[in-house]
């Protein structure tokens, strides 16, 4: 028995090792040429990302090389720690990491830990497929080898310490060190330099700007694993997490970065991969228009700066600043033109225009108004009654929604309650049309969110993206052709070869006629009901808009667009926390969001012609009276202009 099964083991071994060996063979010719110097391989070009118009707006890599004599023996020292422990005793493949590497990936699945040497992250460079596969970890592993077998172990070492990335687009450890500490990397001390080799396990999530406390815990895993490896005491650890750390944020523009272009390499991302984008040297051609972004950038920090000296001091301990965001899509093509996720990048490179899902209240109001429109016998000359209202939700349950005012009016019309924002009729329209129809609605209009069927839906109760709230506007400023907003045009590789190429396609999801009627409905909310703020601040154009304001003024929001653009913007805190101003106000969509999509609206529409949003043949204009529903062709004082589909 045991002679069988040594047999069967020596068998086992035997086709191992020669089924390693022909798979060397086949895979030896497509190892790529090895370059006379290694610093080749850390000077791949940056990627690039142009706006629309050409002009560089960012650059992602790029490096500033410097000789391993030049870098602190302490950053050398924390990069083995960390990364390759075993560098000097291996010949480019640690076999003790790869066998622990295994295991752990049977056990744990696609989130253990890889068991590539310096040596073979170094190779990876070698390859610009980028596609995770078997086939290219024995590639790297082949180039590995060749990599030890010409380069010493100094050139090896030297060239990693170059290439590997910290995050905030530096490469390299001199544009790290500089970066973070404002020095060379030479003169990184000891708690410095592991905290940044900390960094490349995951240099988003250890941003110290932003989470300062995990970089901090990580650092503190380096320096146990220095101590482990002899090159410190471990009596050293505790002292060295006690001293300063001096961040300081130095990197130049374009390579600072901005929400656009931090939405544009994730959208990158998934049309050609995490590693051709970051070591690739691609470039990126985006929709985004450089005048309008900057403007878009420049009104939000102004907008919500002003609207912030105007609170209430928050409690002791809330420290979180006031944010704010603006998404501009192109009605005719779909193409974003600015996204701006927050007041300051580099205070917060948290991206809210495609991250943040906040409640939008009654800038939702429009979905829940096409929906009725669609599918019930009204029209926006139908007359509801605001009155208190209860609502079955169940046999034990029962909404009662009230007025932002706390008053109630009696009889209206459909187009006077969305210009005012009457919250009882938008009930009374979700609990005839349902839930779930508007759920649909929503979907047809762009919204990829969880969206629950819920009565509470006709207030904005559900958290969306901004861009996807700019995509309900495009769609319908577009009278119902859904175009998928997007913020990438093309990619092109090193030689200029197309990786990706994008083109919009529109998708006809809605009845122009039902839906100009709603447009209609929403110029009334700009020259009559609660955005009319809009006019006061000087906008003349032609526009359609929304406020919205969510449950206790933690939202702040006004959605709207002329006939070329389609505008979102939104206001609030990141904790969630409420707004008021000094005297006690809440802050709603139109005192917060309003007035800086006002001063967007008017600056990129200036040198505009005058234009109109296009009439379907089945539309009439006339004039109605606004609380009994009566219908003039002419102009009578008191009746507000509308249009019908008769």
């Amino acid at each position: 028995m045991f002679k069988a099964l040594l047999r069967a083991v020596n068998a086992l071994i035997v086709i191992a090792i020669l089924s390693a060996a022909v798979l060397t063979l086949k895979s030896a010719p497509q190892i790529p040429r090895l370059p006379e110097d290694l610093r080749v391989l850390a000077s791949t070009p940056a990627t690039e990302i142009y706006a629309r118009n050409g002009e560089l707006i960012g650059r992602l890599g790029g490096r500033q090389y410097v000789a391993l004599d030049r870098i602190s023996p302490h950053f050398i020292h924390a990069v083995l720690a960390a990364e390759d422990k075993r560098f000097y005793h291996h010949f480019g493949i640690d076999h003790l990491a790869v066998l622990r590497a295994l295991w752990l990936n049977i056990r744990q699945g696609d989130d253990a830990p890889g068991g590539s040497s310096i040596t073979q992250q170094l190779a990876k460079n070698l390859f610009f497929t980028f596609k995770r596969s078997w086939e290219r970890k024995v590639l790297e592993a082949l180039a590995a080898v060749a990599i030890e077998d010409r380069f010493s172990k100094e050139e090896i070492l030297e060239a990693y310490c170059n290439l590997v990335y910290f995050g905030r687009f530096a490469y390299g450890v001199q544009r790290a060190a500089r970066t973070y500490f404002n020095k060379s990397a030479h003169q990184l001390e000891l708690h410095e330099a592991a905290l940044l080799a900390g960094l490349p396990n995951a240099p988003a999530r250890l941003d110290p700007f932003n989470y300062l406390p995990r970089a901090r815990e990580r650092q503190r895993t380096i320096l146990v694993r220095m101590a482990r490896a002899g090159y410190i005491q471990p009596q050293q650890i505790d002292s060295l997490m006690t001293c300063p750390l001096h961040i300081t944020n130095v990197a130049p523009p374009p390579e600072r970065g901005s929400y656009a272009v931090d939405a544009t390499l994730d959208q990158a991302r998934e049309h050609i991969g995490n590693d051709a984008v970051t070591y690739g040297g691609v470039r990126i051609f985006t929709t985004i228009d450089a005048r309008l972004q900057r403007i878009a950038e420049r009104v939000v920090a102004t907008g919500v700066d002003l609207l912030e000296l105007n609170l209430k001091v928050p409690p002791e301990g809330d420290t979180g600043r006031l944010e704010g965001g603006l998404v501009a899509v192109e009605v005719a093509t779909g193409q974003i033109l600015a996204l701006d996720g927050g007041r300051n990048y580099l205070e917060s490179p948290y991206n809210r225009a495609v991250i943040s899902r906040r409640q939008p209240g009654s800038a939702f109001k429009p979905v829940i108004y096409l929906a009725a429109l669609e599918n019930l016998p009204i029209s926006p000359t139908s007359v509801f009654v605001d009155e208190p209202v209860i609502l079955t939700i169940d046999k034990n349950r029962t909404w009662s929604p009230r007025n932002y005012t706390k008053k109630y009016l009696g009889s209206m019309t459909l187009k006077y309650a969305l210009e005012h924002s009457i919250n009882t009729v938008a009930a009374q329209l979700i609990y005839k049309v349902g839930p779930m129809q508007v759920v649909e609605t929503a979907r047809r209009l762009g919204v990829n969110s969880a969206l629950e069927p819920h009565l509470s839906l006709a207030l904005g109760s559900t958290g969306i993206t901004m861009v996807e709230m700019a995509t309900i506007i495009a769609t319908i400023a577009r009278q119902g052709v859904f175009i998928d907003s997007r913020l990438l045009n093309r990619i092109e590789g090193i030689g200029g070869e197309p990786l990706a190429e994008l083109f919009s396609v529109g998708e006809e999801r809605f009845d122009a006629e039902i839906v100009y009627q709603l447009i209609d409905m929403l110029t009334g909310v700009i020259d009559e009901g609660t955005g009319t703020i809009i006019r006061r601040k000087g906008f003349s154009g032609v526009a359609f808009g929304k406020t919205g304001t969510s449950s206790d003024y933690r939202d702040s929001w006004f959605v709207g667009a002329t006939p070329t653009l389609a505008v979102v913007v939104w206001v609030g805190y990141d904790d969630n926390r409420q707004m008021f101003r000094a005297n006690g106000q809440g802050v709603t969509g139109s005192s917060g969001a309003a007035p800086i999509w006002a001063d967007f609206i008017i600056e990129v529409t200036a040198s505009e012609p005058a234009r109109e949003f296009p009439c379907p043949r089945g539309i009439i204009r006339t004039y109605v009276q606004p609380f009994n529903g009566h219908i003039s062709p002419t102009k009578v004082e008191g009746y507000i202009p509308v249009a019908i589909k008769p």
